[in-house]
């Protein structure tokens, strides 16, 4: 697929999430969650210069939610202007392209998701009845964007089987508050941290780090043999191997959001040797930090 994109470098407080394709495949087996799971997700703050340009679509389902600013999306046929409080869905193997306005740039949360059932339900959140692709407006709701964050915060915690179900069956009363915003009226709710969850924010303050095993049972005041046990039930992972689970998305997202170097890459998560983080790298992503970084994956896409 031969694609363009134009940004500018980084936009301050951007964040995306990239699901590796040893997860997504898992997804694909899941009965709850194949019919409709996240495959990217991301927010641009006032995004000024974004723009990507995809002559032959993608295979997966693109919202697009302006919360601020205003930018375009050019279909083959018409032309669809987005401002704030308005979302729009681009279909799979749809041509397009779109990008934020030079004066009053946009500020999205977007996703891509796939599944067996992911044209439906853009179809139910589009309007399939509509004759003309137009953006619909909704009103503007913190409990929308505390779902966002409640799902990208559940991908940072790693991709055990929980947090793939959990974050993807959030998907669909996130969309639901699109499709019937009257309707909306979610209760977060609060929750105490278990020893899991105390063990993973350790893990994640200590990314650049090297930790051990002890380090993190202590952080989740359990002994050693009895937290890892209750760890891997948890999450499906051994610590350590969730802990290089953490560091490498920590990775995707230096390479996504700057030009360091690999080396340098490695650095920030205080990994000396650039040839062991690139062979973890691989061994998570499928493909080594070099050609991740060459990808259409890096290139600041939504």
């Amino acid at each position: 697929m031969n694609s363009v994109t134009r940004k500018s470098r980084g936009f301050a407080g951007e964040r995306i999430i990239e699901i590796p394709r040893d997860a997504l495949e898992r997804c694909r087996t899941m009965p709850l969650i194949n019919s409709l799971f996240i495959t990217r997700m991301g927010f641009y703050p006032k995004a000024r210069y974004h723009y990507y340009q995809r002559p032959t679509g993608i295979s997966q389902v693109i919202l697009l939610y302006c919360t601020d600013g205003q930018g375009w999306i050019q279909l083959p046929n018409h032309r669809v202007l987005l401002t704030a409080g308005e979302v729009f869905a681009i279909a799979p193997a749809t041509p397009h392209s779109y990008g934020a306005d030079a004066d009053n740039p946009w500020t999205i949360h977007w996703f891509h998701f796939s599944g067996t059932h992911c044209q439906q339900v853009m179809n139910t959140i589009m309007d399939e009845r509509s004759s003309t692709p137009h953006a619909f407006r909704v009103p503007y709701s913190e409990e929308r964007i505390a779902l966002f964050d409640r799902m990208f915060d559940t991908f940072l915690k790693g991709y055990s089987t929980s947090n793939l179900l959990f974050a993807n069956l959030t998907l669909p009363y996130f969309l639901a508050s699109f499709v019937l915003p009257e309707n909306f009226q979610p209760d977060l709710g609060t929750s105490v941290m278990s020893p899991t969850d105390k063990a993973i924010l350790y893990m994640q303050e200590h990314l650049s780090q090297t930790i051990t095993l002890d380090n993190i049972a202590q952080s989740a005041h359990l002994s050693v043999s009895f937290f890892s046990r209750k760890f891997k039930q948890d999450t499906g992972y051994a610590p350590i191997e969730y802990f290089n689970h953490l560091r490498i998305q920590r990775a995707c997202q230096l390479l996504h959001f700057g030009d360091l170097r690999i080396n340098e890459v490695a650095s920030q998560l205080g990994i000396d040797d650039p040839f062991y983080f690139s062979r973890l790298f691989k061994k998570h992503m499928g493909v080594s930090p070099a050609d991740y970084k060459k990808s259409e994956g890096i290139q600041r896409r939504t």
